[in-house]
């Protein structure tokens, strides 16, 4: 159910606040302020819809309000229809000059009173609707500027190394094992490039809410020995090794996009551990949750950059330990991931070092 409209109305006549009270409480939530400054604190500290403002009031009158909601740019939308018993062109020359939007004279007719507030609330929630969308327009734009930009840099290195193997490949001379060789760096450039196009397509489809989700009963202990297979050769490349316990039980998640979200993860550990280190991967139940863990041994995260993880382009100062590729994305599509299934995503950085992120997801 829809909250009503919020009108504030402001007269220095109880008699005045009394009647706008009885004409629109059942249309509208209405705020009565017997003064200009106490209407001013009101727009400060309460959303709004529509402002009725007496013109003549002691202190401050309408006109002075009027010009400090105009200038305040949490208030320069704001609706506002000024009432006053002055009837004079000039006045109500005066107030549309300021900025009202609309004018009623006293004595208040209900009927034009309430088409008036209607017309205006109206009219407002087409400005917020074009607001919105072109807002939405614009950092469309601003994440597709941001993403070519990127991708025409982070692609440009591994494309130029891949056309660099392809010259050593063709060489006469070149050994068999020094072939084996080029070709596992060509591998290499490779997945680098594919990570770099997969996290560009998932947060462009993530950014439109293209992102479908068919949650479904998913064993862990399938999904881990998957992505062990996967990334094993990695870490076998860098001397690490991956360690699996207390890995039971099922989560209910998309089992692909749970299987993408757990292998960020996973791919991360590796990717920021130091040579001839241990990743483990452990579940843990609490209650109707599951927390599936992913520690490394790696440096950690310092303390004034955690506020960074989970975000868009949310680099670090701490860099992957062998030269591997990152995005900046990896992390915030998890959390986007994790949260569509209804889930939870964090990190523990325990003092003695290393990182432990984990998912959490509803127990199946």
């Amino acid at each position: 159910m829809n909250a009503l409209p919020v009108i504030l109305a402001v007269d220095d006549e109880p008699a005045n606040l009394l009647l706008l009270q009885r004409l629109l409480h059942t249309q509208f939530q209405v705020i009565c302020s017997p003064n200009g400054q106490t209407a001013l604190a009101i727009l400060d500290q309460t959303p709004i819809d529509l402002v009725l403002l007496d013109i003549m009031m002691p202190d401050l009158n309408g006109y002075q309000v009027l010009e400090q909601i105009r200038a305040n740019p949490q208030t320069a939308d704001l609706p506002v229809i000024l009432i006053s018993a002055l009837g004079d062109s000039q006045d109500i020359a005066q107030g549309l000059h300021l900025g009202a939007n609309d004018y009623i004279s006293k004595p208040i007719d209900p009927d034009v009173t309430a088409a008036r507030v209607q017309t205006q609330l109206a009219l407002k929630q087409l400005q917020d609707e074009r607001k919105k969308a072109f807002l939405e327009l614009k950092a469309a734009q601003e994440l597709k500027d941001r993403l070519i930009r990127i991708a025409s840099h982070d692609l440009k290195s591994p494309l130029m190394n891949g056309r660099m193997i392809t010259e050593f490949l063709r060489r006469p001379d070149l050994t068999p094992e020094d072939s084996a060789q080029w070709l596992t760096t060509l591998d290499d450039t490779l997945d680098s490039m594919k990570a770099v196009i997969e996290d560009f397509l998932d947060t462009a489809a993530a950014s439109v809410g293209e992102i479908q989700i068919a949650l479904d009963r998913v064993p862990l202990d399938g999904v881990v020995d998957d992505l062990l297979r996967l990334y094993q050769p990695h870490a076998l490349r860098k001397n690490i090794r991956l360690l699996t316990e207390a890995m039971s039980g099922a989560v209910y998640a998309d089992p692909a996009r749970f299987r993408q979200a757990l292998g960020n993860l996973v791919s991360n550990a590796i990717k920021y551990s130091p040579l001839h280190t241990q990743v483990h991967l452990w579940s843990v139940h609490e209650g109707q949750r599951v927390i599936i863990c992913v520690g490394d041994e790696g440096p950690g995260i310092p303390a004034n950059e955690r506020s960074r993880l989970f975000t868009q382009f949310g680099k670090l100062s701490t860099r992957p330990t062998d030269g591997e590729h990152s995005t900046g994305l990896g992390l915030w599509i998890v959390k986007h991931l994790v949260g569509l299934q209804g889930g939870d995503v964090g990190v523990n950085c325990p003092p003695e070092g290393g990182s432990v992120f984990w998912i959490a997801l509803n127990a199946a």
